[in-house]
């Protein structure tokens, strides 16, 4: 029983979150690009190996949408969420194998 996968994916979701609040606190900076990790799977696990930057900002006003950034958000929590509950129920499964073998 590995927990590593789930690690490496709680990480990812973790940086995904960051970058998606640094777009999010730029909305209003003239010429911000909004910024998208690349995440890839591993053997074990996710990690995110590149940032890309999404469309220029005008001189003017920032690329960041707001939209996309909330929905990005929501699917970083719910795989965070995810994760920690599969990590949760192998530790009670190693707890209740450890309690037959003792």
């Amino acid at each position: 029983m590995q927990i590593s996968p789930s690690v490496s994916a709680i990480q990812a979701s973790s940086l995904r979150i960051d970058i998606s609040a640094h777009d999010v606190a730029n909305v209003n900076t003239p010429g911000f690009s909004q910024s998208r990790p690349v995440q890839t799977s591993q053997n074990p696990g996710t990690e995110i190996s590149a940032i890309q930057k999404v469309g220029p900002g005008a001189p003017d006003f920032s690329a960041t949408d707001l939209a996309e950034e909330a929905v990005e958000q929501i699917k970083s929590e719910k795989d965070f969420s995810a994760n920690a509950a599969v990590i949760k129920t192998q530790d009670k499964m190693l707890a209740e194998t450890i309690d037959l073998v003792v």
